[in-house]
């Protein structure tokens, strides 16, 4: 191999590593892994139930000692979806949504910066839902699993890819 066409492929090779590295986001929170941006990635998730069109979490530290979601996206109807609801790691139920009347709770806990565990609770207090979300060690993906509990039990699998927040206008 020629000194030309090594230093030509040494190059190339940079040039993607430093492509790689500024394309990922940093998140916002080091404490909290997921918080930040997050799209669906529908081709590397699974669903018990029909899957949505598309999907968005945008996890944010709301103040007051609470952590925000707005979920926003397209169902599988094509109707919007436009979710926010509020909670705080301590193992309380919160309700599952604030935009109206919640029929159900869910109780959080931050097990470390890059899992989260949480369960969703029926009025009468039974248990519905165990769900996990885990960020991986780049930061740049975020896998939440949903098991469905009583009946027929199955696991949800959906993965996130971080992404830039919206720039505000100022």
């Amino acid at each position: 191999m020629s000194v030309s066409l090594l230093i030509r492929a040494s190059a190339c090779v940079a040039a993607a590593l430093v492509a790689t590295v500024a394309s990922a986001v940093e998140p916002p929170n080091p404490k909290d892994l997921t918080q930040g941006v997050w799209d669906l990635n529908l081709a590397k998730s699974k669903f018990c139930k029909p899957a949505p069109r598309s999907g968005r979490r945008e996890i944010m530290d709301a103040g007051w000692g609470l952590i925000g979601v707005h979920w926003t996206g397209i169902d599988r109807d094509g109707k919007p979806i436009d979710v926010r609801y509020v909670w705080r790691y301590d193992g309380e139920k919160y309700p599952a949504t604030i935009m109206e009347p919640a029929k159900e709770a869910i109780s959080w806990k931050l097990v470390s910066p890059s899992r989260v565990e949480f369960v969703h609770w029926s009025k009468d207090n039974k248990k519905t839902e165990e769900l996990v979300r885990t960020v991986t060690p780049d930061g740049q993906e975020m896998t939440q699993t949903r098991s469905y509990l009583g009946g027929a039990e199955c696991v949800d699998t959906q993965v996130f890819k971080r992404v830039a927040p919206a720039k505000s206008a100022t």
